[in-house]
């Protein structure tokens, strides 16, 4: 009775510590502030390039910041281009209105390279969390934010969107169906059915490399 006891308390105190040592996105994200503040900018960058690819909207508009300012890693505007796309996806108007003013400074083949990296981004959060909210950013990209507009694939992450329970997409989904045809209508709804039949049942792995 005693080892049982006292294997019992050990393992308690150690998972009341390792608890203590797994910060909170909140706290984590904190952390990550308060180094920026006292100017330990690598150290920040770190936390917030790891919350970003979280899907942490504030922690990747830090990271467009830091990317296109060049603090606290190398100045990279397609990076930032990336991350500030992403954060705007995720419904923050001040990445939003940054867009533009980053987009000005990469060249063509980069956009198209961090086009694909922001799709594989979303697809494969999608498969690994289930979330089907992946695929209403995905359909708003293809809509309206990627620079090689698709409302075909808009029209497909929408009918994702909305078979999961996303019903605000339905609207968004109706209207760019409207501009497509019948016979494509069909296979993309089709197409929609079995990626939602995948998310719900099966685990995915990732998609790609990003």
């Amino acid at each position: 009775m005693r080892k049982v006891l006292f294997f019992t308390t050990i393992f308690c105190f150690f998972f009341e510590c390792f608890s203590n040592e797994i910060p909170s996105d909140r706290s984590y994200y904190q952390k990550g502030v308060d180094f920026y503040k006292d100017a330990s900018f690598d150290k920040a960058f770190i936390i917030f390039y790891n919350l970003s690819e979280k899907g942490d909207r504030d922690a990747q508009f830090n990271i467009t910041n830091m990317f296109s300012e060049g603090i606290g890693t190398t100045q990279n505007y397609p990076e930032a281009l990336k991350w500030c796309w992403l954060c705007a996806l995720g419904g923050e108007k001040k990445c939003y209105k940054k867009i533009a003013g980053i987009i000005s400074r990469v060249d063509e083949k980069s956009i198209i390279t961090k086009k694909k990296e922001v799709e594989v981004f979303l697809e494969n959060k999608m498969n690994i969390n289930q979330d089907v909210k992946y695929a209403l950013m995905l359909g708003f990209w293809y809509e309206q934010f990627s620079p090689e507009k698709d409302l075909e694939m808009a029209y497909l992450w929408y009918s994702v969107a909305v078979t999961g329970g996303i019903y605000k997409a339905m609207k968004k989904r109706n209207s760019v169906g409207d501009s497509l045809e019948v016979e494509i209508l069909i296979d993309l709804q089709n197409k929609a059915s079995k990626i939602f039949s995948d998310i719900k049942y099966f685990s995915k792995k990732e998609t790609g490399e990003q």
